[in-house]
């Protein structure tokens, strides 16, 4: 989850940092993103700790034994 999310971010750079992390965890409320990708990619993307406070924000997803897919849209 942590990829599509950073992937979602770099290739639409107007998206809000929150509405996309706000938009993953309705479409999957199992999604729990590694903070660690999230905080490289929110550096590498000079998003200047937006990504990082908007996956935080979200917290853990729920408990699951699997996650179920998703498909999270590129532009807004």
């Amino acid at each position: 989850t942590a990829s599509a999310y950073i992937i979602a971010a770099a290739l639409a750079p107007q998206r809000c940092e929150v509405e996309l992390a706000e938009t993953l965890r309705a479409l999957s409320p199992t999604a729990t993103p590694n903070p660690r990708l999230i905080a490289v990619a929110d550096a590498l993307l000079d998003r200047n700790g937006r990504m990082t406070r908007a996956i935080q924000a979200i917290g853990r997803g729920a408990e699951a034994f699997e996650g179920i897919p998703f498909e999270l849209k590129i532009a807004g």
